[in-house]
């Protein structure tokens, strides 16, 4: 069945993708590639920053208030300036 292993591979890129958040990455970088990714820009931005639970679930979710975005922002609706806005949040961490 192609569907079901596509599916699998869909899911397993994206926990991938989830799993692979540390502190110290190149968000710019790696956000802005995301946005162009059809397969992982339907991921939340809360949810990529707080799966690994690295930084908490409240204070990412207060700091997405402070720019204008909710918790059910996802990675394709990021402007320049959010993705700037938030690797400046996550390097000062």
């Amino acid at each position: 069945m192609k569907l079901i292993s596509d599916i699998e591979s869909i899911k397993s890129l994206r926990n991938e993708f989830l799993n692979d958040f540390v502190l110290k990455s190149d968000l710019t970088t790696i956000l802005t590639e995301a946005s162009d990714n059809n397969i992982l820009n339907s991921i939340r931005i809360h949810k990529y920053l707080t799966s690994t639970a690295l930084i908490g679930k409240v204070k990412t979710a207060r700091f997405l208030e402070s720019i204008e975005l909710t918790e059910k922002t996802t990675i394709k609706q990021l402007s320049e300036t959010n993705i700037r806005k938030i690797a400046s949040f996550v390097s000062e961490l």
